[in-house]
């Protein structure tokens, strides 16, 4: 991984919860972010986790586990797991993985 790794975790009412993330994801973080989206996923009230994806320049093997991982526990809870912003390699990379699809990959913010 080269640079910061960063997640911040916005409400973005009516049980949406944005975890915006900064920075590559790869094999050094994959297992963390799995875990953020792991415990966003089991909340209290949520119905929907959106994985904000504007500020990732890179999206690697463990960055797809780990996305398939949160969206998987969402739904074992009866919420969605979606992946908004990808652009450029990192929607290549969804779209090359056959996940593109599953994690409802949106252009922009998602309607609450």
């Amino acid at each position: 991984m080269t640079g910061p790794f960063t997640v911040c975790k916005h409400d973005d009412g009516d049980g949406v919860v944005r975890i915006m993330v900064s920075g590559e994801i790869d094999h050094d973080v994959g297992e963390a972010l799995s875990l953020i989206l792991i415990n966003a996923a089991e909340q209290t009230g949520v119905r929907h986790v959106v994985v904000d994806l504007a500020a990732v320049p890179f999206l690697g093997a463990a960055g797809v586990r780990c996305l398939l991982t949160g969206r998987q526990v969402a739904l074992r809870h009866g919420r969605a797991l979606s992946v908004a912003n990808a652009q450029g390699i990192v929607r290549d990379t969804l779209r090359a993985a056959g996940v593109a699809g599953i994690l409802s990959v949106e252009k922009g913010a998602v309607s609450a």
